[in-house]
């Protein structure tokens, strides 16, 4: 018996206990959400019946807890009230049947309400994030703004951004939370021009995807006057969080009422991915001194319909260019305005090894940054506009799609979810790491 517990002894001396390395299921966005601010607050503000003009609004900023109880804190979802069902079905009404069919009606809105109860995303919250209820005298965090001069009103940045086609405004928290993380204030907008996927509207309906027409039917003016209209909305949001717009009956919320009074109107950036970033070059082109900058995610700016004689720089009016023949009915200009010379704020453009492969697209990016520059080149204050790629790269990179899912399905769905090779969470870096690079010039 002794040599036995002398063998067992030498045994256990001997022998490297192995420690399982357990891979994660999904991919962390932990690394994307470093900065001083303790918390992110998130604050959903819906359509409002008393205020037709002001779009859906997620509003996104550095924050700190009020409450000595914890358990009030808690974290934001990816989808507003995680209404997975309901953006799976506005997804649904573009890819399968349209939301008018007994196809759609009897099975397709049934079956994406059973797939959302075991949907992925349903179960996963924003890292870092206060949720901000609707109710005024109830919220957990407040205001925490990061900047020197915090005592010193007028000094806070104030970025607006615009969600891409048959998006919802929700594809790109983790950007926003990010922003936010580190002092910026991030509104997020939900558009209503049909462009959407599926968006709520004041009067408690809700609005699905406009199909556009096609083949003989096709005309520029579609696409022309819904990116007008986005960026009427986008500036009326603007304007509204900067109080030159009121109404609405969350206009007085305690939260607004606290970051209202600090905002700058001097350092407002605009920002958006892909038909996002047609919207808000749009807006700034407009009123050409409402914005500081710009940061353009996978621009949309080019429209290429060839074959029905339809080929122009998209939106025209960035470019300082006339909409094409046939739009507007003859007309030559959607807006009488004073700007003529095209987009002329400093601007980053971040882009896709995909739309890089596009060679009329990456062309007119690569032309409206340059044109940036030619209009600035006297002025060595203004920092220059750049063009970058992110490698191995596709349009839903710039999106938060590859932290919703397992990355088992997401090496088996990457291409149909329009994912390159490149790293999901290396991708995000880059594209953030470039952004604050940017914006710390000003």
């Amino acid at each position: 018996s002794v040599s036995i517990i002398s063998s067992v002894a030498a045994l256990r001396s001997t022998t490297t206990p192995t420690i399982m390395k357990v891979t994660p299921l999904f991919h962390s966005p932990h690394r994307l959400l470093v900065g001083d601010a303790p918390l992110v607050g998130v604050l959903d503000l819906p359509s409002s019946a008393s205020n037709h003009e002001r779009p859906p609004i997620r509003l996104f900023f550095p924050a700190t807890t009020v409450s000595p109880k914890p358990r009030r804190v808690k974290q934001a979802r990816y989808f507003v009230n995680n209404r997975v069902s309901y953006v799976l079905q506005g997804f649904a009404h573009i890819a399968l049947a349209r939301h008018t069919t007994k196809l759609y009606k009897f099975v397709v809105r049934p079956l994406m309400w059973m797939v959302s109860l075991f949907f992925p995303v349903r179960f996963l919250k924003i890292p870092d994030t206060a949720l901000v209820t609707t109710k005024k005298d109830d919220s957990p965090v407040r205001y925490a703004p990061l900047n020197n001069n915090s005592n010193k009103s007028k000094s806070q940045s104030l970025i607006m951004f615009s969600h891409g086609l048959t998006g919802t405004g929700e594809e790109n928290a983790l950007f926003c939370t990010a922003l936010a993380k580190r002092g910026y204030v991030v509104a997020c907008i939900h558009h209503r021009d049909g462009s959407s996927s599926r968006v709520p509207m004041p009067d408690g309906t809700c609005k699905f995807y406009e199909h556009l027409p096609y083949g003989d039917d096709y005309s520029p003016n579609h696409r022309l006057e819904q990116v007008s209209f986005r960026a009427k909305e986008f500036l009326y949001a603007t304007k509204w969080l900067l109080g030159e717009e009121q109404g609405g009956d969350d206009y007085d919320h305690p939260i607004l009422q606290q970051i209202r009074p600090k905002l700058d109107e001097k350092k407002v950036i605009a920002s958006g991915f892909s038909y996002g970033s047609t919207t808000c070059s749009l807006a700034a082109t407009v009123e050409k001194n409402r914005f500081q900058c710009a940061v353009f995610l996978d621009g949309w700016f080019h429209v290429d319909y060839s074959s029905k004689g339809y080929l122009y720089n998209f939106p025209p009016e960035a470019f300082g260019e006339d909409w094409p023949n046939g739009a507007n009915n003859g007309n030559e200009r959607s807006h009488v305005i004073e700007n003529k010379e095209g987009l002329t704020i400093p601007s980053i453009f971040i882009n896709s090894a995909q739309f890089e492969g596009y060679e009329k697209l990456y062309a007119a990016t690569t032309t409206l940054a340059n044109n940036i520059n030619s209009h600035n080149k006297h002025d060595s204050t203004i920092p220059e506009s750049k063009l970058h790629v992110i490698p191995n790269t596709k349009h839903q990179n710039f999106c938060d799609v590859g932290f919703w899912l397992p990355k088992v399905l997401l090496r088996r769905l990457g291409k149909l979810l329009a994912l390159g090779d490149a790293d999901v969470l290396e991708a995000s870096e880059n594209i953030l790491d470039l952004t604050l690079k940017f914006l710390k010039q000003f």
